[in-house]
């Protein structure tokens, strides 16, 4: 876990406890990019509840985020506690044992809140138990209307590489570079989510069939376009592939899923 700028004596009960390993940093500008630890203390003295908890969701997204502050800025806290952080502690107020305690109580409602969350955090896209919901509602809808249902694939091919070399602030970065792109190739119908790491899915609605033709010619431009506009020497690499649901065929959406991965090539 991360202490930031907290008080020297907060985490002494921390670091005699086998159970946490401890890294103390003196402010957030010392915070480096793609931290992986499972919770921060952040102290706010001195620092605005809503910058403190950008910074931090940038750079430790995963992370359950405890804030400290003194007893006249209680306020900060709960503005905090509103924007997204697992709990607010009041400095003076912390009993022997509850730190401890509250760190793992929020490590874990960090960890139900993520998997019962809906949106992707990195591209505000649904994520896959977002998207799987609406897409079997859709598939339902094929089956009264006996229309098909057209899925499309894309995946960015350099998304492990980057995280590798780079940090996984990195690998966000060009996800959501990526997202970027497939919002502006896709109708404002249809339905766009991030159902992997480094692949998203768009469900078109409407008149479907032949619509994927029209779209992967949109993203092939949304790619030129956003490479000329960076100058990046590393432009985007994606693969794409599609996959129909046909209602007098029907079969499962895990099926359709695995389906389009198999046919998944360059773009």
């Amino acid at each position: 876990m991360l202490l930031v700028g907290a008080d020297a004596d907060l985490g002494s009960e921390l670091e005699a406890d086998p159970g946490f390993e401890v890294t103390r940093i003196p402010d957030l500008p010392s915070l480096g990019p793609g931290s992986d630890h499972d919770a921060v203390v952040v102290s706010l003295d001195g620092t605005g509840p809503l910058e403190a908890l950008e910074v931090l969701r940038l750079k430790t997204p995963a992370a359950a985020i405890l804030v400290v502050t003194s007893s006249e800025r209680q306020a900060d806290g709960a503005v905090a506690l509103h924007a997204g952080a697992e709990d607010h502690l009041v400095m003076g107020s912390i009993a022997p044992g509850l730190l401890p305690r509250a760190i793992r109580y929020a490590v874990e409602r960090r960890r139900l809140r993520r998997e019962l969350s809906t949106m992707d955090d990195v591209t505000r896209m649904s994520n896959l138990r977002g998207f799987v919901a609406i897409a079997q509602h859709q598939l339902r809808m094929a089956d009264r209307a006996g229309t098909p249902v057209v899925l499309l694939f894309v995946r960015l091919d350099d998304h492990a590489e980057i995280a590798g070399r780079e940090g996984s602030l990195a690998a966000d970065g060009r996800v959501a570079e990526a997202a970027e792109v497939v919002q502006r190739a896709i109708r404002d119908a249809d339905l766009p989510g991030r159902i992997a790491a480094d692949t998203f899915c768009v469900l078109l609605s409407g008149e479907a069939l032949g619509a994927e033709v029209a779209v992967l010619s949109r993203l092939v431009e949304a790619i030129a376009v956003h490479d000329a506009e960076r100058g990046d020497p590393q432009p985007l690499r994606i693969s794409v592939g599609t996959a129909i649901y046909d209602p007098k065929r029907p079969v499962a959406l895990e099926d359709l899923l695995r389906t389009a991965g198999d046919r998944m090539r360059p773009g």
